[in-house]
């Protein structure tokens, strides 16, 4: 009797083992058919390599992820700069970002935050949205970073995707095309030497690309400004204080297609928000959603509310020119002319 227990004992183990085994196979597996749906959070893989003393960054959605461009101010003037900003990223995952990266920040570094429309609510229109956005996030944070962290979200998101694949299983079996990252693309990337019919062609794309962005950030939300994302982004503001970095808010521009859809009460209440913030943190604030050097140059913008990488290199030209911190910080610490009596801003 204790041969035949010890026998179907040793059968159990080894039948789990081999499914185990077989799960792992299937799970790696899945990982290479499946398009990457976390590639906008790959650059974190090498903060603790080639990050470890940031001098100028930003944080933020989208409008963050495209509006700062820092290549040229790392490749001429040696800055190093790093973007935080992704694709529907709220105050609270900035936060939770800038806490854990906190000791990778040079001493009197400057940190651009944006402030987007509907960055005092949440973007995403749904909990099963939301949950898939967020899931990225346990690719790189740590979990005790990482707001309302579930070990359920971790395992099947993220170390076992096998376990919510769904009718997406069927990848595994037929050959598979691996799609890379790909940036946002304008539709009007020459549109001063468009003919008449091909710039209003191009314009009403960006009218029908701005309803979309519209309803998407402004419709079947319940409210509008969030006192959790207002603490938030007071939070954000003392951990900056806290660790001698300069905090710089920035509404980053938008073309008159999407500005012109928003109501003037919402951006009453958006501006006395913002005013709110900065009357009582001493944060500077700078308004570039319709300013008009933007919002009518589609050749600057990817669709109707996101700068393409022309519209970002304009853009910052311009504040470089336009944010006295800004400017005193580049003068104050440019590693290669600082110093210089003739200094001007790098690019």
């Amino acid at each position: 009797m204790k041969k035949s227990y010890i026998n179907f004992l040793m059968k159990c183990i080894t039948v789990s083992g081999i499914a185990f085994l077989l799960l792992l196979l299937l799970n790696y597996r899945y990982k290479q058919v499946m398009e990457d749906p976390y590639a906008d959070a790959h650059k974190f893989d090498f903060m603790d390599s080639t990050f470890n003393n940031i001098q100028i960054a930003n944080i933020g959605s989208s409008h963050g992820e495209y509006a700062f461009y820092y290549e040229e101010l790392t490749k001429q003037s040696g800055y190093e700069c790093f973007n935080f900003a992704m694709a529907s990223q709220t105050y609270n995952y900035d936060l939770a970002i800038l806490s854990m990266y906190r000791n990778h920040f040079a001493k009197d570094s400057i940190l651009f935050i944006p402030v987007s429309y509907f960055s005092f609510n949440n973007e995403v229109v749904n909990e099963t949205e939301m949950q898939s956005l967020n899931a990225k996030y346990y690719t790189f944070l740590s979990p005790r970073y990482i707001p309302g962290y579930s070990p359920y979200i971790d395992l099947v998101t993220h170390r076992m995707p096998i376990l919510s694949a769904g009718e997406d299983i069927v990848k595994l079996f037929p050959p598979s095309i691996l799609y890379s990252f790909m940036p946002l693309k304008a539709f009007a990337a020459e549109s001063s030497v468009l003919t008449p019919e091909e710039k209003a062609e191009a314009e009403a794309k960006f009218y029908e690309k701005a309803l979309n962005r519209y309803q998407r950030h402004m419709e079947n939300k319940e409210e509008y400004f969030m006192q959790e994302r207002i603490d938030n982004l007071y939070d954000i503001i003392n951990l900056c204080m806290e660790n001698s970095i300069t905090p710089v808010l920035v509404t980053t521009p938008y073309t008159s297609y999407y500005t012109d859809m928003v109501s003037a009460e919402f951006k009453t209440e958006f501006y006395d928000t913002i005013h709110t913030v900065t009357g009582s943190t001493g944060v500077p604030y700078y308004d570039y959603s319709q300013d008009e050097r933007f919002t009518s140059h589609l050749e600057y913008f990817a669709d109707a509310d996101h700068l393409n990488t022309e519209g970002s290199i304009v853009f910052m030209n311009t504040i470089k020119e336009e944010i006295p911190e800004y400017r005193e910080f580049l003068q104050n610490n440019d590693p290669i002319h600082n110093g210089d009596p003739n200094w001007q801003p790098p690019f």
